[in-house]
């Protein structure tokens, strides 16, 4: 019996401290800390703006015309719209844009956004390099924003807030939107405490000096981590420089999106391993409880269901914490037979969503063995009827 007490309450602490108590201390520390430490200046850095993109042509023009409509100056902003082997319209289309100054490059077969990188980024013009998604509208300032960090040295990468687009046609986007609201708090915390580790695929800035050559995993992952690893340099989250984009199609691709993205994390983990190391960077702490323990959870939350099933008669206590867990499961499961026929009432799904995330993160864990991930990048389906 104490063997399976301790199971249970280490697993219940480990989902309580991922979720409630590393968020918490975080807040606590950031207030002692420099409320803004990065310096800013009136100058701003040349900067390369790279779109990756592959059979994108119901984006591509929308995301070309938001990008020229930017409000930073002409004269230090290169724009570079790069087609990894795309079969339809996109680079057609991108290519009636460089009268207007962007610059094409036309990869002739599936490169990987990672190779097309490690081949752009050498020959680009500016100081900063920016990566952002072609269904990913950006606010008018985003840029100019998300570059005035790199004023101060210490700082090599940065990184936008992504904002989630409610959808009446997409059951996905009421708790994504909640999610991201979550995971923004959580990154200005951990910014200010000293470096934001949850990039954003959407919008970031690396410092072309530093900019790593990437390795055939997630690459909005991997860069700023590499970064953070290898140069001691600083990931700082820029919550005004805005990314508007719409949620996932539907679940099932939401699903697949969030697997795919935690198998390269998996991957990952041995590119970056200095950052797990106790002391040896100063985010190793941060690291382990944004990442690796957030990877421990699904386990958790099976043992502490089976453990507590287990003890249910050995107590009151535990008779009541499964009858509260079966509760919860069964929320999750009206949530998920509503989600199916399109309505998100918050008391169902919420729960729903909460367990369909660590489904996908168990569903990792299961293909990452097999390193079942394609390196060549995947779009996530997304609705068009944002604006």
């Amino acid at each position: 019996m104490l063997e399976l007490k301790i199971i249970f309450w280490v697993a219940i602490v480990l989902v309580f401290y991922t979720y409630a108590g590393y968020p918490l201390v975080l807040a606590l520390g950031a207030r002692r800390k420099q409320e803004e430490r990065n310096e800013c200046s009136t100058v701003l850095p040349t900067v390369t703006l790279i779109i990756p993109a592959c059979n994108e042509e119901r984006w591509i023009a929308r995301k070309i015309e938001n990008t020229l409509a930017l409000a930073y100056p002409r004269d230090r902003l290169e724009i570079v719209v790069a087609s990894d082997g795309s079969t339809d319209r996109t680079v057609g289309i991108a290519r009636r844009f460089e009268p207007r100054g962007v610059t094409v490059a036309a990869f002739s077969e599936r490169l990987g956004k990672q190779e097309m990188l490690n081949r752009l980024v050498p020959g680009a013009s500016g100081e900063i390099v920016v990566n952002t998604d072609t269904n990913a509208l950006l606010a008018k300032d985003a840029i100019e924003q998300l570059v005035r960090p790199f004023a101060d040295p210490s700082v090599g990468c940065a990184i936008g807030r992504r904002i989630c687009v409610l959808q009446q046609r997409s059951v996905a986007s009421l708790a994504e939107g909640f999610y991201w609201r979550y995971e923004s708090w959580i990154k200005q915390a951990e910014s200010r405490w000293h470096s934001c580790l949850a990039p954003t695929g959407q919008l970031y800035a690396v410092r072309r000096s530093v900019f790593p050559h990437v390795e055939r995993v997630g690459e909005d992952f991997y860069i700023p981590m590499k970064v953070l690893a290898s140069t001691g340099k600083r990931s700082v989250y820029v919550p005004a420089a805005v990314a508007a984009i719409p949620a996932a199609a539907s679940l099932s691709i939401e699903f697949e999106r969030k697997t795919r993205v935690h198998v390269f994390l998996l991957i990952a983990l041995p590119m970056v391993k200095d950052l797990l190391v106790p002391g040896r960077t100063p985010v190793w702490w941060q690291f382990i409880s944004h990442h690796i323990f957030r990877m421990l959870v699904p386990p958790a939350m099976m043992a502490a269901f089976l453990v507590s099933f287990a003890l249910t008669f050995a107590s009151p206590f535990y008779f009541v914490a499964t009858l509260a867990q079966i509760l919860f499961y069964g929320l999750a499961l009206i949530g998920w037979i509503v989600a199916t026929i399109g309505r998100r009432p918050k008391i169902f799904y919420l729960p729903f969503y909460f367990v369909f995330v660590h489904v996908a993160l168990a569903q990792a864990w299961i293909r990452w063995p097999r390193r079942k991930a394609d390196y060549a990048w995947q779009r996530t389906e997304r609705l068009t009827d944002a604006n």
